[in-house]
């Protein structure tokens, strides 16, 4: 076992992780300081993870994997996003979205996904204006763990560069 590193959340409470469970970003929209995170689980089953900065624990987002939720999404990202994280191949790609609440919806940003190299552990929110893509797409129902399709399992990737 590496090296653990513990830390408290207001809004996550308190977490233990891997040293090599870190993830470093370049600076996120808005936080130009906060490079560290980690991916916490929400709740045992859940669709839903917590990203936590390690830089200020009390920033935490809401994220997820869109494809249990929009199984044919096709992230807006270039050949030129996975070379700037030496991504070569489909099995280094992992790729979350930010998840935001409005009353009783549950929104994913699909414009901006979060790209990472699941080898190095670096990763960058890809930004697009493509209009195909929305920053608010409702997601449906939330369905339980046994309810979930195949489809719902496969996560496409984009093309090695």
């Amino acid at each position: 076992m590496g090296e653990r590193i513990r830390f408290e959340s207001r809004r996550v409470g308190p977490i233990e992780v891997e040293a090599s469970d870190v993830l470093t970003f370049e600076p996120l929209p808005g936080f130009p300081d906060r490079t560290k995170f980690v991916v916490v689980e929400h709740a045992e089953g859940s669709e839903m993870a917590w990203l936590v900065s390690l830089d200020d624990p009390d920033l935490a987002f809401v994220v997820t994997t869109p494809w249990t939720f929009f199984p044919n999404y096709d992230p807006p990202i270039e050949r030129e996003h996975l070379a700037s994280l030496g991504i070569e191949k489909k099995n280094e790609v992992e790729i979350l979205t930010i998840v935001t609440l409005s009353g009783k919806s549950i929104f994913l940003n699909l414009a901006a996904p979060l790209l990472i190299n699941a080898t190095t552990r670096h990763g960058v929110q890809v930004i697009s204006d493509d209009p195909r893509f929305t920053t608010r797409a409702a997601i449906p129902e939330l369905r339980s763990t046994s309810q979930k399709t195949e489809t719902s399992e496969e996560r496409p990737v984009p093309p090695a560069p």
